[in-house]
């Protein structure tokens, strides 16, 4: 008896916990023994709430006060006295109490849920790669991505997918993209942008394949992904006409 009631607080709390806006994210993140204290925690939590709910429908006796209201009295009585497994009874209406409050706690927070809370929780728990795409979506700014393949992209991130709970793929509109060459510098050799502009030129009446600006998206995984950053173009031309520098160092103290 005792497993199964812990398998209904595990089973209870660990529906709470990926269903949840935002307890998911932290869920996905934990690992192990740490899963089955939060769901255990979370289902316990439930479990108390519907217990005293349980006890207060039955101290003040709704159920006694809602049958006399009712013509088939004496039928559901009769019922009641020749039922011999009221306790079973009592632990199913438990659980489904606990269930109630579960859902309607998820229920509020995806209703409640806006942008802001979303980002405070994302910046309490996600790593720098993460924030960086969420900061760019927000900003709408470009980032370069540079692949473990020696491919670079600049482009605008597009809204991250936290269903999974965590950034798995980043889906990113292309501005430019290039290369990393032998002299560990960045060679771009597609400008996307002019194409964009030449392709969806509102004067142009070519036939075109693509609807959307959005059908040129292209998804990264973020485990091929080395280095990411914001790219500005103005500070990437500046860097590249700038004349090369030469550190110098104390006086030689033999000159």
């Amino acid at each position: 008896m005792g497993a199964l009631v812990l398998g209904v607080v595990l089973i209870l709390g660990y529906f709470y916990q990926s269903y949840h806006p935002y307890r998911r994210l932290r869920l996905v993140r934990s690992s192990g023994y740490h899963i089955y204290f939060k769901a255990g925690l979370s289902g316990l939590v439930f479990v108390l709430l519907a217990t005293v709910t349980w006890l207060l429908i039955d101290f003040f006796d709704l159920p006694s006060n809602l049958v006399d209201g009712v013509e088939e009295k004496p039928k559901l009585t009769f019922i009641e006295q020749n039922i011999s497994y009221w306790k079973e009874i009592k632990a199913v209406a438990i659980f489904l109490i606990a269930l109630v409050f579960c859902s309607l706690n998820i229920f509020l927070c995806k209703l409640l849920s806006n942008k802001k809370k979303v980002y405070e929780e994302l910046a309490s728990i996600a790593n720098d790669l993460e924030m960086l795409i969420v900061k760019s979506t927000i900003e709408v700014k470009p980032i370069r991505v540079e692949l473990d393949c020696g491919k670079v992209y600049v482009g605008l991130p597009e809204t991250p997918d936290f269903e999974s709970g965590e950034i798995k793929y980043i889906t990113l509109l292309p501005l430019l993209s290039g290369y990393v060459d032998d002299k560990k510098k960045i060679v771009f050799n597609n400008n996307y942008y002019l194409h964009y502009e030449e392709y969806f030129n509102e004067k142009s009446d070519e036939e075109t394949e693509h609807n959307s600006i959005n059908d040129f998206s292209i998804v990264i995984p973020v485990e091929e992904v080395v280095v990411a950053s914001r790219f500005s173009i103005d500070a990437f031309i500046a860097f590249r006409n700038a004349k090369e520098s030469v550190l110098i160092g104390p006086p030689n103290p033999k000159s």
